[in-house]
């Protein structure tokens, strides 16, 4: 077997071999983030644009062809295909430490599956404190010429940062035990290009933060950050800052480089230009804000019109996600209020779910790269679900309503959401009705279904077309009980669940009652509601389809 790997590993192209021997610095059976990972291997200097194409994306490239030959495991799959994270095949894993050891490749403390290489020039180090006790002579080594350090865990003997006079990378894994204080020396790694903390102790930034010249990727989202050092926006090259509601810093819009700024908050305490400045970043792809300006402000629109011009001016540009957040007491965003001139044209994902809207922008209709979209509309119309499913590339869905309109029923016709994976529809409505052949690729669905007259409103279909989404396999529906009668509820929760037994993946509904308490008591007492538990339900006989298809699994 160690054969058969070591010519799969001879048959990679050499900047594929130097991508995957990297993977020899993580501990065993460690899920390795794809975005972490790539963004490590374009601060080593592994990625090379060749084609013209931004290097995340080409290093996506390489990340997926390591998964076509085999040589790394995808794991969480995204809704778009897409793998968020990879691990390493134990066998695989011995392959390439033996190969890194060889060559003096990377050096490796701590698990005892690592061999420690010849100490004669360290390249890159990662230490392992997670599992047993680690002693280590740090004197003893040579650490000038260390252009990546990754410490998993935490140890009272640390290495002293301020030796790493090369580093290029710096991963700091330590859990909670990591303090403040042991971050000062790092403003001193003049050629940092990427620096990641996940420690919930640190709460604080050096303030020369921004003699990193070089830094190209900030990693804060396990930290508990909240002010940032002014000279952050000194680091013209930093193209990824992540945070964990680090508060928007003023000056913001010179940092040119940024192409993803996630984890940030919009506080009371931001100014009004931080916001305008937001729209002159623009090479900027990635943005999620969490908005905690209160509604009871009043110069709150001066706020939520600065953000509709920024928001403006990146969406005609480069920007391809938008998430916006909402606090407690920040109430809604108004969505007609952004009138953009140009059409987001480059959107993939659009998360905004306390941004309300009175009507469809005329924009939403021509958004053809959009695959996830959350929204709330003042009232969900045939229209706007028309306009929706005509989107060629969504697959992921949710959608809320504000107005109560208890008489209406939707129609989801097979006309409209042909690509669709994932629906969520939340609102003050009787319900909807699935039509034969629609939403064939529809995978979860959640839904909202007024009880009260549903045997009235549901003649036809009685169990929503529910039998008609063959390829369902989770459904959740909540089921508003106000108003009706014991038996409306348990007749509509039977007719879904036979519905669903019939349908190819035999999904199991999951039921959540709302309004228990005003619903209509009978005349008759005694009518209790049967509670069912099945018991050895995995000796139960299974039909012959049924069967058929696991065996096919």
């Amino acid at each position: 077997m160690r054969s058969i790997l070591s010519l799969s590993y001879s048959d990679l192209p050499l900047h594929l071999k130097t991508c995957l021997l990297y993977l020899s610095i993580y501990p065993e059976d460690y899920k390795i983030n794809m975005h972490q990972l790539v963004r490590r291997w374009i601060a080593e200097g592994f990625i090379k644009d060749k084609s013209g194409r931004n290097l995340m994306v080409e290093g996506k490239c390489y990340f997926n062809e390591l998964i076509n030959r085999s040589m790394i495991q995808p794991v969480d799959i995204g809704i778009d295909g897409q793998p968020k994270a990879c691990r390493v095949h134990d066998m695989i894993l011995d392959l390439i430490v033996s190969k890194a050891v060889d060559e003096n490749f990377s050096t490796s403390i701590g698990d005892e599956t690592h061999r420690l290489a010849s100490q004669a020039k360290i390249r890159r180090l990662s230490v392992d404190y997670s599992g047993q006790e680690v002693s280590v002579s740090w004197p003893s080594l040579m650490l000038a010429h260390v252009r990546s350090l990754s410490i998993f865990g935490y140890s009272e003997q640390m290495p002293p940062i301020s030796e790493f006079k090369a580093l290029r990378v710096l991963d700091l894994e330590s859990s909670v035990k990591l303090q403040n204080s042991d971050l000062n020396n790092v403003v001193d790694l003049f050629q940092l290009r990427y620096l990641r903390i996940a420690a919930s102790r640190i709460t604080h930034l050096p303030e020369q933060i921004g003699e990193l010249q070089f830094l190209e990727t900030l990693d804060l989202r396990r930290t508990w950050i909240r002010k940032l050092p002014a000279s952050i926006v000194k680091l013209r090259r930093l193209s990824c800052f992540s945070a964990n509601g680090a508060r928007l810093p003023d000056g913001v819009g010179k940092m040119q480089s940024l192409q993803e700024l996630s984890g940030i908050t919009v506080y009371d305490e931001c100014s009004t230009n931080s916001l305008l400045e937001l729209g002159n970043l623009n090479s900027l792809r990635t943005l999620k804000l969490t908005w905690y300006i209160r509604e009871s402000r009043k110069d709150r629109t001066h706020y939520t019109d600065s953000l509709a011009s920024s928001l403006g001016k990146l969406v005609s540009s480069s920007l391809e996600s938008l998430s916006i957040i909402n606090g407690p007491f920040s109430g809604y965003i108004p969505f007609d209020s952004w009138s953009w001139s140009s059409s987001p044209h480059l959107l993939q994902e659009l998360y905004i779910p306390k941004c309300c809207f009175q009507r469809i922008p005329d924009w939403m209709a021509s958004m053809n790269n959009l695959y996830r979209l959350c929204v709330r509309s003042k009232q969900v119309t045939k229209q706007i679900l028309q306009i929706l499913g005509d989107l060629p590339a969504l697959l992921d869905l949710e959608l809320r309503s504000e107005s109560d309109d208890p008489k209406k029923i939707l129609i989801i016709s097979k006309y409209i959401f042909r690509c669709l994976k994932i629906f969520r529809l939340y609102g003050s409505f009787v319900g909807l009705i699935f039509e034969d052949g629609s939403m064939q690729k529809v995978r979860e669905i959640s839904v909202v279904v007024r009880a009260h007259k549903a045997k009235s409103a549901f003649a036809d279909h009685p169990d929503l077309g529910i039998r008609n989404l063959t390829s369902l396999m989770d459904l959740n529906v909540w089921i508003n009980c106000e108003g009706a009668r014991v038996q409306e509820v348990t007749v509509l929760e039977a007719a879904i669940a036979d519905a669903t037994a019939l349908l190819p993946n035999h999904p199991t509904p999951h039921f959540f009652r709302e309004n228990e308490e005003n619903m209509v008591k009978d005349d008759l007492p005694n009518h209790p509601a049967p509670h069912f538990f099945r018991e050895n339900e995995e000796k139960m006989v299974k039909d012959e389809a049924h069967m058929q298809e696991k065996m096919l699994e």
